[in-house]
Parts: structure tokens; C-alpha cells; sequence
């Protein structure tokens, strides 16, 4: 089980955006790389950051972020979580223009 310090904001970040709700994963994150002020956004890149770096097992991340992003069949993409993961994490820096 991974450690709620570094799993929380994570959970709240994929869970909030990527839920069972959205139409598509991408219409997601453009909603949220537009209404999400630039400041919250790179305080979000560095939990999710953290959460890539942490000594966690790839698989552990992995189930832990498909079970988060329930709105995202991830596997659909044809990449593991933690690749997806990496991916709308360039997003967001392309975005804030730390990238």
C-alpha cells in the first residue's frame, strides 16, 4: 500500500480530473491546464513528481494510478500508468512553460 503522504495530493490530482465523468481524458486535462491558476498546477507537478521518483514498486504506481484515473482506460494508449503519467506531466510543464 502506498503511504497516504505521498499518495494523497496524487489521488486527489488524477481522481479530480481523470474521473468517470469526463468525455475524453484530453478535453479533461485542457479543462484543467486552463481553469487551474499556473501556481497550483506547478504544486501539482511536484507531488506527482514526487510520487514518480518515490521507491515505490513501477507496479504499485501503476495500479495506484489506474485505480485513481478511473475515468481513463489507460490501457487503450497502448503505454503503462506510470508512461501516461509522465506524459500529462509534460503537458502541464509545456502548459506553465517550465518544459
Amino acid at each position: 500500500m502506498i503511504d497516504t503522504n505521498i499518495s494523497e495530493p496524487v489521488f486527489q490530482f488524477l481522481g479530480g480530473i481523470f474521473h468517470q465523468d469526463i468525455e475524453t481524458p484530453e478535453s479533461a486535462l485542457d479543462e484543467y491546464l486552463e481553469e487551474i491558476p499556473k501556481e497550483e498546477q506547478e504544486t501539482d507537478i511536484a507531488a506527482l513528481k514526487d510520487f514518480i521518483n518515490s521507491d515505490y514498486s513501477d507496479e504499485e504506481k501503476n495500479d495506484f494510478i489506474d485505480e485513481a484515473a478511473d475515468g481513463v482506460d489507460i490501457l487503450s494508449y497502448g503505454i503503462s500508468p506510470l508512461e501516461w503519467l509522465e506524459q500529462v506531466i509534460q503537458k502541464i510543464e509545456k502548459n506553465i512553460g517550465t518544459l
